[in-house]
């Protein structure tokens, strides 16, 4: 039976979870507070997300 408590580090994909939210909190962030248009900054924080799920699922796959 495994425990239901997660490990205390991190995993690689609990980083890829962050770096994602992240890239889109500050995409939406950066187009409501400066003259960039957000669909400008959002776009080009979608495409910062999604080299993230990329790198994840692509070019490094889960093995488990």
């Amino acid at each position: 039976m495994t425990s239901p408590i997660p490990p205390a580090a991190p995993t690689r994909f609990d980083l890829m979870l962050v770096l994602i939210g992240l890239s889109l909190l500050t995409g939406g962030v950066v187009g409501v507070l400066s003259t960039i248009p957000i669909y400008l900054s959002s776009g080009a924080s979608s495409l910062a997300a999604s080299v993230v799920v990329y790198e994840g699922l692509v070019r490094n796959p889960p093995t488990e």
